[in-house]
């Protein structure tokens, strides 16, 4: 039983469509799904019946939309500084994603992670107590060898469009989820790349599609606070994430070298990019496999 992590990242998120996409045409059956942040867009969208080409289509179609971000973000955070306080709710519109991923679902007639059939784990953080709320649809195979001394939590329902949204809520630019009295914010905070919780679930062999980059090209003159923010984002969940991938079969690395989180304008070059390094690694990937 094959699974598929998919890691965080942003835009760059739209690479898993096309390594999804490459799989289907070699004929490599997924049976589990997972994805933090826009991962866990992917995944989700995945699980519930849409086709790779399907989903890069509302990749496109809602991609302004779902990163339309508060432009006063930066001045909110300045204020922290002399205040103290800061409301939470006042950061951005996290709204317009899950409004997408409802239509999404609503054609599908799938609203809770419960009733979605193929096997999806998908991570949020919850702000307050430091939490990782691991929502699944399946239960954990070996629940006592998983590790939840960092503190771990496992939820078998939820309203799917609010748990993605929570997933990719990144902090200092979309605003928290509160779902059930948990703040939650993106699954890559504490697991970038969910791969462990997928063999806890009953997968044999873990693929994990996770990103490189130059860390030359993460910032320069035309960089704004998000930008920076963001940049920020990115190192802290690389550096966990060295930890996630000893879990993996196989490790198929993305070059998202000089592509910035939230630029739309490369949701083609990702998908492809996605695709065509699932085919240069396609026979090392069959031998996992098989």
């Amino acid at each position: 039983m094959l699974g598929i992590a998919l890691e965080a990242g942003g835009i760059k998120g739209a690479a898993h469509i096309g390594v999804l996409q490459a799989l289907e045409e070699e004929g490599i059956k997924v049976d589990y799904i997972s994805g933090s942040s826009s991962g866990s867009i992917v995944a989700s969208m995945y699980a519930i019946g849409y086709s790779p080409i399907q989903i890069l289509a509302m990749y496109k179609s809602y991609c302004k939309t779902i990163t339309d971000y508060d432009r006063k973000i930066p001045f909110k955070l300045m204020s922290l500084a002399f205040t103290g306080r800061l409301k939470l709710k006042g950061l951005a519109k996290g709204r317009n994603l899950e409004n997408a991923l409802y239509e999404m679902c609503k054609r599908k007639g799938v609203f809770d992670i419960a009733d979605v059939k193929f096997p999806l784990a998908v991570p949020a953080v919850d702000i307050y107590t430091g939490e990782t709320i691991y929502y699944i649809n399946r239960p954990l195979r070996y629940s006592s060898s998983f590790d939840t001394s960092f503190g771990a939590k496992f939820k078998r329902n939820g309203f799917l469009p609010e748990i993605v949204r929570a997933s990719s809520s990144i902090p200092a630019v979309f605003e928290p989820k509160y779902i059930n009295g948990n703040v939650l914010v993106d699954g890559g905070v504490k697991v970038g790349c969910p791969i462990k919780i997928l063999k806890d679930m009953g997968a044999d062999k873990v693929i994990a599609v996770s990103f490189t980059s130059n860390k030359s090209s993460r910032i320069n003159e035309n960089c704004n606070m998000i930008d920076i923010t963001l940049s920020s984002f990115d190192i802290m969940t690389e550096e966990i994430k060295k930890f996630e991938l000893k879990n993996a079969d196989f490790t198929l690395n993305i070059d998202a070298t000089g592509v910035m989180t939230l630029d739309c304008s490369k949701i083609n070059y990702m998908a492809n990019l996605g695709y065509q390094t699932t085919k240069k690694y396609i026979e090392e990937i069959k031998k996992i496999v098989n």
